[in-house]
């Protein structure tokens, strides 16, 4: 009996460029319909942040099992059950009649989004491995790519006054399909072992590992909060229209996307301290530009800039959970990506309540000074290492 033929890297690289991609789309509509669905539902900020709360949930709830599932089956099974789940469930959230039917769709369309998102990071070392060179910035600017298309294609459909709904529908129809066809282009097994060693797991997370994955979990938040209320600032803020709207995250994301294609280039010329006080200090200082611009144009442009400096926050902090001492990489930056997810608990909820009581400009105020802590952060780590 033969053994099946392992596809070709360059066919499994596209194929799951084209996997994360899918999942920027469905991130670019849900964050265009977020207005939509305000209005249609007649949803206050703080239901807007408990909506959100409940999409995080769900996508910390499929971080904690999924791992098992992973080495049970493979990356691919998962990939694919949880992929078309997401875009079978996503229309159904969009058309929510309720805000409870809202909050419930949200949780299983969030289980499905942190699902994938484990599977096919997982499966994104499968491809390094047979490639032998990084290709993980590459993906991620997929992703953010995937962002810019969601975004436009919700821009022409409400420029179009098309149903938004039905329109959502047609494009979970062509992702569907697109999705079974790039997962089965994957590989079949897994050849980077996803099990964790038994005694790592129950070791008590050093003091540096624990800094680290604090501040990876502002950069989740910032980077969500960013592309969930942008448009919501602009529409009630800066009197944008529906299309301006629409574009934010359009705007926020091509940014993102250029950083991060560049992102692999960056680190083999510069250390990874200097990137992330650079990318950071920019993060924040283009962000304050966007809350201070005098137009809806020139807010968007600063939110081009914003994504810029946001790309490889993530990355960077990875790459320092990866490199502490004492540390297995993978526990390091498993760490690390697990406190950004719960950061998507109480951070989106937190930002409505501020919305709601004190002004959405207040509550971006507080990515400002998030975004401001991993700068001084990173800042302080350079001169210790001078000193």
């Amino acid at each position: 009996m033969t053994m099946p033929k392992s596809p070709h890297p360059r066919t499994v690289q596209i194929a799951l460029f084209g996997i994360f991609a899918s999942f920027g789309v469905l991130v670019g509509l849900w964050a265009a319909a977020i207005p939509l669905l305000q209005k249609r539902l007649a949803l206050s900020n703080d239901m807007i942040g408990l909506n959100i709360f409940c999409f995080g949930m769900g996508a910390v709830g499929a971080t904690i099992v999924i791992p098992k599932l992973i080495a049970r089956h493979n990356t691919r099974a998962v990939m694919r059950v949880a992929g078309c789940g997401m875009w079978l469930l996503f229309p159904l959230m969009i058309a929510a009649p309720s805000f409870v039917a809202l909050m419930m769709a949200s949780v299983c369309v969030g289980f499905c989004c942190g699902a994938l998102d484990a599977s096919m990071n997982s499966h994104a070392f499968n491809v390094e491995h047979h490639l032998q060179k990084p290709s993980l910035s590459l993906f991620h600017g997929g992703y953010s790519l995937g962002n810019i298309l969601g975004s436009a294609a919700a821009a022409l459909v409400l420029y179009l006054t098309l149903s938004y709904t039905t329109s959502v529908w047609f494009f979970s129809a062509l992702a569907l399909g697109a999705m079974w066809w790039w997962v089965s282009l994957c590989y079949p097994e897994d050849v980077v072992a996803q099990k964790q060693d038994s005694t790592t797991v129950h070791q008590r997370a050093p003091r540096a590992l624990i800094i680290v994955a604090a501040l990876t979990a502002i950069s989740f938040f910032a980077e969500g909060a960013v592309g969930d209320w942008s448009g919501l600032f602009l529409r009630d803020i800066k009197s944008a229209s529906a299309t301006q709207t629409a574009l934010s995250m359009a705007a926020f994301a091509s940014g993102m996307t250029v950083a991060r294609f560049l992102g692999d280039n960056l680190r083999a010329r510069y250390a990874t301290l200097p990137l992330l006080f650079f990318s950071s200090a920019l993060a924040s200082l283009m962000l304050v530009g966007f809350l201070m611009a005098p137009n809806a144009p020139l807010a968007l442009l600063a939110l081009v800039f914003a994504g810029l400096g946001y790309a490889n926050l993530v990355p960077l902090l990875f790459v320092r959970a990866a490199n502490i001492a004492g540390v297995p990489p993978a526990r390091g930056v498993a760490f690390a990506a697990g406190m950004g997810y719960a950061s998507l608990l109480g951070g989106p909820a937190l930002l409505g309540y501020l919305a709601e009581h004190l002004g959405l400009a207040t509550a971006l105020t507080l990515v400002v000074f998030g975004t401001l802590l991993i700068c001084f952060e990173s800042r302080w780590k350079i001169s210790r290492s001078k000193s």
